[in-house]
């Protein structure tokens, strides 16, 4: 598979899962919405100096944490769509699946907290947090993958043998896959900021559909990798998970 064929691949993924799954979809829009609120209440958006100031707000961290985990959960359904086929299958309870993923999203929820609550901001540890982050998001999705679909047989020792000999493909694919979102998701951040603030609300709400999207990338980027580093060690990461095939990619 070229990096193209993966690229259209996630997109097409993600589009229809946002067309089969309109209600999951907006779960993450609706917790972006959540935390530019929580923005806007501490004066986020009245000027560049406030901006700086409120960067490391208290309130603004503690939202920034809910909506690490409303961009994390929604692995398990789409993670489930794009392998199954299945809409109404998406978001089941599942066991194992379920709690399979529980163990993903308790493991994202501690980097999370480490980078939000215990590193210090100062920009060289942010560097390597950023460094640290993308290797092991390049490292693990083979093990999220199989957690949603309920595949005991994947923990992260195994994902990392699979996924380690296509780091280099698999960075190039997850980072190109975001930044066509990515840089929108900025340019929407600074008009709100400097914007006139006839344009606050218009640009945050643009800005939450826009992150809901880029979860679902962010997600099936993921699946993709893994599935072609999952095909060349030669697992199935659904194995045990029938299949519908209407959607399944």
């Amino acid at each position: 598979m070229t990096v193209w064929k993966a690229l259209t691949t996630t997109y097409r993924g993600s589009i229809a899962f946002m067309v089969a799954c309109p209600l999951l979809a907006l779960v993450p829009v609706v917790f972006e919405l959540l935390q530019h609120v929580v923005e806007v209440r501490i004066g986020l958006y009245d000027s560049i100096a406030a901006a700086k100031a409120s960067e490391h707000h208290p309130l603004r961290m503690a939202f920034g944490m809910v909506k690490v985990l409303s961009l994390i959960i929604p692995g398990y359904w789409v993670t489930r769509f794009l392998a199954l086929g299945d809409a109404r299958r998406a978001g089941a309870v599942e066991m194992p699946a379920l709690w399979l993923f529980g163990g993903v999203v308790a493991f994202h929820t501690v980097i999370a907290a480490l980078q939000l609550f215990v590193l210090p901001q100062t920009l060289p540890v942010t560097l390597i947090a950023f460094a640290v982050g993308e290797v092991i998001g390049c490292l693990i999705p083979a093990w999220t993958v199989a957690a949603a679909l309920g595949n005991r047989a994947v923990g992260p020792r195994k994902s990392i043998a699979i996924m380690a000999p296509h780091m280099p493909w698999t960075f190039v694919v997850l980072l190109l896959s975001i930044v066509p979102l990515m840089i929108p998701h900025y340019l929407l951040g600074a008009a709100a900021l400097l914007a006139p603030k006839l344009w606050l609300w218009p640009a945050l709400i643009v800005d939450a559909l826009l992150v809901g999207w880029l979860s679902v990338v962010m997600v099936a980027g993921a699946y993709v990798t893994a599935r072609r580093a999952a095909q060349a060690y030669g697992v199935d990461l659904a194995a045990g998970a029938a299949r519908s095939g209407k959607y399944a990619l």
